[in-house]
């Protein structure tokens, strides 16, 4: 089994933090307007340092700070006990609303590893075509369609985004099944759980997204898309890891 994860956004969940400073000088190295992960490297010069509480609610492992996430030390260490040095966690100061900085360490998180692994057929998932573009789209619902993942294409990933069928969230990730039931034995909190199957079929491009290599080869890369992401951080980086 698999999981997708996604940020809790409740009343009873959110802390409630605004960034210190948020302007142009973070704006031009890119947005953090990616929820619980982006799936490609973000500059670091691109996220906020500081943030402080506007409400005096009890603050969990994981929640919503303005455009992204904070996760507390607890949330990071299991992710490098599964994947040491795979993904991003940037510092941050918070503050409570007396002004008081919190005791634990906080991240931005962000998962790095954006690979297919959704079986389009298997899954019920329809292409749609998107206005005015003219582009196929794979519009995945995490919490409308079962999402069934191909066995053989998650490998031995712990932690996940899709490239092409990433479903529509704010930066959901799916996660092997022993990294959920390290989740849930710790208790890390808030993150919605939604059950992916997986079965033993081998994922290929032309039974799962060959509509979209079809129009990317009439029309190329469609700017903003995330496989034109991927190809401009290859670009200006020369690689895709840490």
């Amino acid at each position: 089994m698999a999981y997708f994860l996604e940020i809790v956004r409740q009343s009873w969940s959110t802390p409630h933090f605004d960034w210190d400073e948020i302007g142009d000088e973070y704006r031009k190295f890119g947005s953090i307007a990616f929820g619980l992960s982006d799936g490609f490297w973000i500059d670091p010069r691109a996220v906020p340092k500081s943030g402080h509480q506007t409400t005096t609610k009890k603050i969990p492992d994981v929640f919503p700070m303005p455009g992204c996430n904070a996760v507390n030390q607890r949330f990071k260490d299991l992710v490098e006990e599964f994947e040491p040095g795979v993904h991003q966690f940037f510092p941050i100061e918070l503050r409570n609303k007396a002004g008081d900085r919190l005791a634990d360490n906080y991240y931005v998180f962000n998962c790095m590893v954006s690979v297919d692994t959704v079986l389009v057929n298997q899954s019920g998932v329809q292409w749609e075509v998107d206005d005015p573009s003219g582009q196929p789209l794979a519009r995945i619902k995490p919490f409308k369609h079962e999402m069934v993942l191909s066995r053989p294409a998650i490998g031995g990933r712990h932690l996940w985004q899709g490239l092409y069928l990433q479903p529509i969230s704010s930066g959901g990730v799916f996660c092997s099944d022993a990294f959920q039931k390290e989740l849930k034995k710790r208790k890390i909190r808030f993150l919605d759980q939604k059950h992916c199957a997986e079965v033993d079929v081998v994922w290929k491009p032309e039974d799962n997204i060959q509509p979209i290599l079809d129009w990317e080869a009439e029309h190329g890369l469609h700017e903003g898309h995330r496989s034109w992401k991927r190809a401009q951080i290859l670009k200006e980086r020369g690689r895709l890891e840490l």
